[in-house]
């Protein structure tokens, strides 16, 4: 179900890019400026082409998308019919003037065209074969790796897996912890069998445990993945020899071509006049005036309540307590501020303070 769900999507990609790469720029760009006839054209709509060569460029990008399996051409037809229908309907409803749409169309007719004098450059750009095999003898003929064995038990929580590290510590043998305890379906039933393995085939913390370890040594503590935790038991280790040149070649290849890409396009930036325009300057807003003391209130006015109060009605003494507060006893001191610890003595002042 998964992989049909992920077809489905990358068909669907390689469509909505067909209609990308004929109605870029809200016009279609014809791959011929002959006249539509049964020999170039396999359908018209509403008096607009849709030509054979647009068809068999669809077909070869899904064929490149799902590894040399294809769609039935009139399936293909029939989804570039239909965008035409809507391409026309955008055009009735001049939705290219919309700035937000044109932005749009002008980075998707700036991604193909770019797509395109990339995939010139690279076909055309020479790679021997003299220098695919020197960099296969620099970069892979002399690398040393390592394949591993190992076994493993996957739990769902740290505590789980110290509890099994326990159990072996007791004797308890790995196989049969692995077969009753293990969440991993692939290696439950082998007892954690992983089989041979390099590091690059595993996630970065199980591979790295796997190789401080040594050929029969468990891991003394668990190890967390992205799948939960593991106790790893490292069985064996082998050199594992390199890759023939054959195998290869054509990715080396591909690397070099790629490579001297990013340096073409490094030299165009070189050679080009480009201007970064800067952001308009953005306007210092006056600072907000401090908010003023709001006065006792005086011949009855009421201050502006915005507590938690705010709306309730008026108590019937509030004039009266809208006079200046006196204090209860009027005979009474006012009494000075005591330091917050009293046995603590005042400091003295220091000179020139």
């Amino acid at each position: 179900m998964k992989q049909r769900s992920l077809i489905a999507a990358a068909v669907a990609s390689a469509l909505l890019l067909a209609g990308c790469n004929e109605n870029a720029g809200g016009k279609r760009q014809a791959a011929s400026s002959s006249k539509p006839t049964p020999e170039n054209t396999v359908a018209m709509v509403n008096g607009q082409p849709i030509s054979k060569a647009a068809v068999q460029a669809l077909t070869a990008e899904i064929e490149q998308r799902r590894g040399g399996q294809g769609i039935p051409e009139e399936k293909i037809i029939d989804e570039l019919v239909s965008r035409e229908l809507l391409k026309q309907e955008a055009e009735k409803q001049d939705l290219a003037k919309d700035p937000a749409y044109a932005a749009r169309i002008e980075n998707s007719q700036r991604m193909l065209l770019s797509q395109m004098a990339a995939e010139n450059y690279v076909k055309n750009v020479a790679v021997s074969d003299e220098d695919v095999k020197k960099e296969y003898d620099q970069r892979v003929g002399e690398m040393k790796l390592t394949e591993y064995k190992a076994r493993h038990i996957l739990v769902d929580t740290e505590d789980s897996a110290k509890d099994i590290l326990k159990k072996l510590q007791k004797g308890e043998k790995f196989e049969a912890l692995a077969k009753k305890l293990s969440k991993d379906p692939g290696s439950k039933e082998t007892g954690g069998d992983l089989g041979w393995f390099n590091p690059q085939q595993m996630v970065p913390p199980f591979a790295s445990a796997v190789a401080s370890l040594k050929n029969g040594e468990t891991t003394q503590a668990p190890v967390k993945t992205d799948f939960g935790w593991h106790i790893i038991k490292r069985e064996d280790s082998r050199d594992q020899a390199p890759p023939p040149f054959d195998e290869v070649k054509e990715q080396i290849r591909n690397m070099l071509q790629t490579q001297k890409l990013q340096q073409h396009i490094a030299d165009l930036k070189n050679t080009a006049k480009i201007e970064r325009m800067a952001p308009p300057a953005k306007k210092e807003e006056a600072p907000a005036p401090a908010a003023a003391t709001p006065a006792p209130a005086e011949q009855g006015q009421k201050r502006p309540d915005t507590g938690p109060e705010a709306g309730k009605p008026e108590p019937a003494d509030a004039k009266a307590s809208a006079k200046k507060p006196e204090p209860a006893d009027k005979s009474a001191p006012a009494k000075k501020p005591e330091p917050a610890d009293k046995s603590a003595p005042a400091k003295k002042p220091e000179p020139g303070k």
